[in-house]
C-alpha cells in the first residue's frame, strides 16, 4: 500500500476526506482538529521514547497526527468499535507511520503503567447524549456507565507514576485525582487544552519512581 503525501493530512477537511461521509459529519464533534493534535503531541511526549494512550482512538486521528508531528515516540490509540479501529489502522498503513498503532478493546482492559502519558478528548461523553451525537448506534445511552468509566480512569491515573502526563481537549469527565497539577492551559475556541503532571506532593497516591 502507498503512502501518502504528508500535504494530505495537514488540514481536517483534508484528513476527514479519508474517512466515510457519516464520520466527516461526527468529525468536528468527536475529533481533535489537527491544529490541537500538533499542540498535544507535544505536551504529551517531550522527550525521544515516551509512550502515550488516547483513551477512545476513534479512527485514530489525535494519534496519526502526533506519530508524524513527534517521531521519536509512540501513540497508542485504544477503541471499543471495530469498524473504527480499521479506519486508524488503514490510515497508519497508507502514511507508512511505525510509531502509532491501535488496539481494539477496553481501555481498562490495558496495563496504563506502560504509558508516560495518556490523552483524554471527552472519551465517555457518548454514554451521556442521545443519538444525534454519538459517533454511530453501536454505544448505547447509559449516564451510570459515564460515572463508572470517569470513576475507573481517576482510579488508574491516581495509581500511575510520579510525572505522569495528562492532556485533555474539553475535559477527561472529571479534573484529574489528587496529586496532579495544572501546568498549562490553552483556550481554542469554546474549548480548552490542558496539561496536567503527577507531582510528588505529599498525599498523592502512586509509585514515586
Amino acid at each position: 500500500m502507498s503512502s501518502l503525501p504528508a500535504s494530505d493530512v495537514d488540514e481536517d477537511d483534508v484528513f476527514d476526506h479519508r474517512f466515510s461521509r457519516r464520520l466527516q459529519l461526527k468529525s468536528s464533534i468527536h475529533f481533535t482538529p489537527v491544529a490541537v493534535a500538533r499542540r498535544a503531541a507535544h505536551l504529551l511526549a517531550p522527550d525521544p521514547g515516551m509512550r502515550v494512550l488516547d483513551v477512545g482512538a476513534g479512527p485514530g486521528k489525535l494519534c496519526v497526527i502526533a506519530a508524524r508531528e513527534v517521531p521519536t515516540c509512540s501513540f497508542v490509540g485504544v477503541e471499543l468499535r471495530p469498524h473504527l479501529v480499521r479506519v486508524a489502522r488503514e490510515l497508519t498503513a497508507r502514511l507508512a507511520l511505525t510509531n502509532a498503532r491501535f488496539i481494539e478493546g477496553d481501555a481498562f482492559e490495558l496495563d496504563w503503567s506502560e504509558y508516560d502519558a495518556f490523552y483524554f478528548y471527552n472519551p465517555f461523553a457518548e454514554q451521556l447524549h442521545n443519538l444525534d451525537f454519538a459517533i454511530d448506534r453501536s454505544l448505547t445511552l447509559a449516564p451510570a456507565r459515564f460515572l463508572d468509566y470517569v470513576t475507573r480512569a481517576g482510579e488508574r491515573l491516581a495509581r500511575a507514576r510520579i510525572g505522569t502526563r495528562v492532556v485533555t481537549y474539553h475535559s477527561l469527565g472529571a479534573p484529574p485525582p489528587p496529586g496532579y497539577e495544572l501546568i498549562e492551559r490553552h483556550p481554542i475556541g469554546t474549548d480548552c487544552l490542558e496539561l496536567w503532571i503527577k507531582m510528588p506532593h505529599a498525599g498523592a497516591d502512586g509509585p514515586t519512581s
